[in-house]
């Protein structure tokens, strides 16, 4: 009599709905689908050229224009976050749900939008899940926003005690000038962000110094002072200046030329048919806007720099 075979066990069953599932998968998006390209975790030309938005900004009359290009999932949290968590205490010192998290992680990741169509008003994320995606995508960026072959040169500007405030201001213009256009572009936006919520720190918590040292390691950091804890103070006092001054370097950075080109940091139109093509001009969108009144401080009004965009709105 031939004995009666064993009933598969959980584990074997476990594994053959994997294999099946993962298969299945493969079967479905096999050369039908737009490639994956992970944005999480890549430099920043590689994530601009599937997955940017364009930004606006007011010149001196007060009228809008294209003023540059930054990755979808900075400028959709940050409008979000401007929008609602200004006066959140800790907005981004408490860290959102992991689940959350993730499942917004993955949206900013998946093709062909990348995330651009996300409404917040028909999702259930907190400011806290939000906020920590925001920093998450800066902090896991290969190199900071800051490149580290300026790392030594924005610090030095501001290690000599005591220092002539407007000469720092002078270097860091001077600096941020010299930058790849990107790397600009995504620096400003953040401290235009940051400076945003360091206004508000009497109900939010989040001072200039607060948000220095959560932001250090995305914005000012390097490999060699990784394990240096005075290194560290430098980097945020430098981070907590810019801050504090963002607006002097936001309205000291003229329009690219006429036709100016990229050249080896060309960033490919996403091709949105509401999107405006890139060649370096600043384009005009809002003829007759109101003026925008300078900002002098973190001190000053709470406005941004940056109002909200026609390809951001949710």
């Amino acid at each position: 009599m031939l004995a009666e075979p064993h009933p598969p066990s959980k584990a074997n069953l476990k594994a053959w709905w994997a294999n099946f599932t993962s298969a299945q998968k493969h079967k479905e998006h096999d050369g039908k689908d737009e490639p994956v390209h992970t944005v999480f975790g890549k430099p920043l030309k590689e994530s601009l050229k599937y997955a940017s938005v364009q930004i606006s900004t007011a010149n001196a009359n007060g009228e809008l224009y294209v003023w540059g290009y930054i990755p979808v999932v900075v400028a959709k949290c940050g409008l979000y976050l401007k929008e609602n968590a200004t006066e959140v205490p800790g907005t981004f010192r408490v860290n959102g749900s992991n689940k959350r998290m993730r499942e917004l992680q993955a949206l900013f990741e998946t093709p062909p939008r990348y995330g651009k169509s996300l409404d917040w008003k028909q999702e259930t994320y907190t400011t806290h899940d939000v906020a920590s995606v925001f920093r998450r995508y800066l902090t896991q960026m290969p190199e900071p926003v800051i490149p580290h072959a300026m790392y030594h040169a924005v610090r030095d500007a501001l290690s000599k005690q005591p220092f002539n405030q407007d000469e720092v201001i002078a270097t860091y213009k001077r600096l941020i000038r010299a930058m790849p256009r990107a790397n600009q572009y995504l620096l400003l936006y953040v401290l235009d962000l940051l400076s945003v919520f360091a206004r508000k720190s009497d109900k939010n918590l989040m001072t200039a110094t607060n948000l220095a040292v959560i932001f250090r390691p995305g914005l000012i950091s390097h490999p060699a002072h990784e394990m240096s804890p005075t290194e560290h103070d430098l980097s945020q006092r430098v981070l907590e200046f810019l801050i504090a001054q963002q607006d002097w370097f936001m309205l000291d950075i003229p329009p690219p030329p006429q036709n100016e080109p990229w050249d080896e940091e060309t960033v490919e139109d996403p091709g949105d048919d509401d999107h405006s093509p890139m060649g370096g001009a600043w384009n005009l969108v809002a003829p007759g806007a109101p003026p925008m009144m300078r900002r002098k401080t973190t001190a000053g009004a709470s406005a941004s720099r940056f109002p909200p965009s026609p390809l951001i709105d949710s």
